[in-house]
């Protein structure tokens, strides 16, 4: 399938679906979307949830989207007329991820959310829905970070997972198949810190209680379950303790002797990447402090920038990529989305 450009949104305001059925109402709409058993709107057969595409604006708006290739589908089954208004371009989203539902009522619930509410009075009409309500007063662009759009690009349950157990069509959104999902390295390290450590400079000289992390490849962990290393390592000495109960380490032996020149030695180690081509991923928790330590470790934290990297046009690159809520990234790769016209085939730039 070669990579989606054009998408039609699907309820609220200013919606393609206004034209199908009856203005206003998006009953019908719902009615004729979740009786819809064929492969385009339901890809894992009749009874599936219905597959969809999220697409976030840069200025953080959210929208429910078909591909063209979906809405073509649909209209044709049931005889309708397209819609005369322009389709979105791929380039206008900060993120576009599958979402599903499973019924008609999760799909009527999702839509209920960009009930616009009546402007007649007002000259410049513009989102007011519950889901939408004020971002666009932030501009077409909105403020710098965007955290709607960074949450579903770093989901490790969204769009990455999906293209690594091939359960989702890269094309459908705007990707072709990128030649990194065959091999991706995944770190997932946590730092556990005295809790009641309230010093300013507890990120850049923290008080570290112990360090946890798992070194797997993808997606052949997905199938052999194979993993690299998991490393537990205790601080040495430290006597103090936070208020919960420490679960038993079941994956590997605790290293009961750490201490901050080891670790940090080990951490750099273990950020070594020189696979050329293989995207490094960090999942981590409070990635605050994870950057601080990881600075302390050698580490240049500095050049580390946002996972929706994966998902734009661009060189090959060596990058590390950081972002919260979740995901970082370490990574040389090659990935494309495509822009312009359908017959704008995405070029090696």
């Amino acid at each position: 399938m070669e990579p989606e450009t054009d998408y039609y949104q699907i309820g609220g305001f200013r919606a393609h679906s206004e034209e199908w059925f009856q203005m206003y109402d998006d009953r019908l709409t719902i009615d004729a979307i979740a009786n819809y058993d064929g492969p385009e709107l339901r890809p894992g057969g009749p009874g599936a949830p219905i597959e969809l595409v999220l697409g976030i604006l840069h200025n953080g708006a959210s929208y429910v989207l078909m591909t063209s290739h979906q809405m073509w589908a649909f209209i044709r089954k049931h005889r309708l007329r397209p819609s005369p208004r322009r389709p979105w371009k791929v380039d206008k989203f900060a993120s576009l991820s599958p979402i599903y539902f499973a019924t008609k009522g999760d799909l009527q619930d999702k839509l209920k959310t960009y009930k616009v509410k009546s402007q007649k009075n007002k000259k410049d009409k513009e989102d007011n829905s519950p889901a939408n309500r004020g971002f666009f007063q932030l501009g077409e662009r909105g403020p710098p970070g965007n955290p709607r759009a960074d949450f579903e690009n770093q989901r490790f349950d969204g769009v990455l997972y999906r293209l690594f157990t091939e359960s989702a069509t890269p094309g459908a959104l705007g990707l072709i198949n990128p030649p990194w999902a065959g091999a991706i390295r995944v770190i997932s390290i946590i730092v556990n810190t005295w809790h009641k450590d309230r010093r300013r400079e507890r990120f850049d000289n923290p008080t570290i209680i112990d360090v946890g992390w798992t070194d797997v490849m993808m997606p052949e962990y997905l199938e052999s379950r194979r993993v690299t290393e998991t490393v537990h390592v205790k601080m040495k000495g430290l006597t103090l303790k936070n208020e919960e109960q420490n679960a038993p380490f079941e994956h590997g032996t605790t290293n009961q002797e750490g201490t901050v020149d080891t670790l940090y030695s080990d951490i750099r180690r273990l950020f070594t990447h020189d696979a050329a081509n293989v995207p490094l991923v960090v999942l981590v928790h409070d990635e605050e402090m994870v950057r601080g330590v990881l600075a302390r470790s050698g580490i240049d934290v500095g050049s580390f920038t946002s996972v929706a990297a994966l998902f734009q046009r661009g060189q090959p690159q060596v990058a590390r990529l950081f972002a919260s809520p979740g995901i970082d990234l370490n990574y040389t790769c090659r990935n494309y989305r495509a822009e312009g016209p359908p017959d704008h085939l995405p070029c090696d730039a």
